[in-house]
């Protein structure tokens, strides 16, 4: 058998011109696929990478406000708290100095007496501004919504001539001891809204502590001032009748 050096070189020009075919239309198409599916996939990668640092950063500013809130909201909480016991104080210091004012008029009115009269009267009359101060302090509300609800009931327990007199007469006044901030003025609003009715804001320092209704008709009387009132007269009579 004898080797055919022509035929050879002939299929060995046919194999590279066939690798070379392939090479053109075959192995760079395909290797521009995989390349463009690498970088497709890398840029995916990229692209959730990204996304992941965002949500993990969404995650940390909502969790960092959550905190800040929370703490506003207690800090606000104690605020309001403090601010309650003050004015409680404040009322309670103000009833001591009514009750001080009704001694001092029990004095003066005792003056005249001898000593010995004057003696037992004085401490007749420290004993009644320290009962007057006891009751009323006790039979307070411990805030405006309490005030608020007494007046409700008071308005509730008139009959409804009475009722319609008062909150039918002209200049209808809500009345309170100092300005009310737009919060407490919507919750006194509120507690009243089964009667229809939008009273004008006033303050009357002379309260102490309440909150009553006035008109040209009249008034519902709802407050530490009036309390301090009504138990001196009754105590008063008390002590006459004894």
């Amino acid at each position: 058998m004898t080797f055919d050096w022509t035929t050879f070189a002939l299929q060995l020009i046919n194999v590279l011109i066939l690798l070379a075919i392939l090479r053109h239309f075959l192995f760079r198409p395909v290797a521009g696929i995989i390349a463009a599916r690498q970088k497709a996939t890398d840029e995916a990668m990229d692209r959730a990478s990204t996304a992941e640092a965002a949500a993990k950063a969404a995650e940390a500013r909502a969790r960092t406000e959550a905190e800040a809130t929370a703490s506003a909201r207690h800090e606000a909480l104690s605020k309001a708290q403090a601010e309650a016991e003050a004015a409680r104080a404040q009322m309670i210091d103000k009833a001591r100095t009514e009750a001080a004012q009704i001694v001092a008029r029990g004095e003066a009115e005792r003056a005249a007496q001898d000593g010995a009269a004057e003696a037992t009267a004085l401490a007749r009359a420290r004993d009644l501004a320290g009962v007057i101060a006891a009751r009323a302090l006790a039979a307070q509300p411990r805030d405006l919504a309490g005030y608020a609800a007494r007046l409700s009931g008071a308005l509730g327990a008139m009959t409804p001539e009475e009722r319609a007199a008062l909150l039918g007469g002209a200049d209808l006044r809500l009345v309170s001891a100092a300005e009310l901030t737009p919060e407490e003025m919507t919750a006194a609003r509120a507690a009243l809204s089964d009667f229809h009715i939008d009273p004008a804001p006033e303050t009357d320092p002379a309260l102490i502590a309440g909150l009553e209704l006035r008109s040209a008709a009249g008034a519902v009387r709802n407050s530490l001032a009036h309390d301090l009132e009504v138990i001196a007269a009754a105590l008063g009579k008390e002590t006459v009748d004894a």
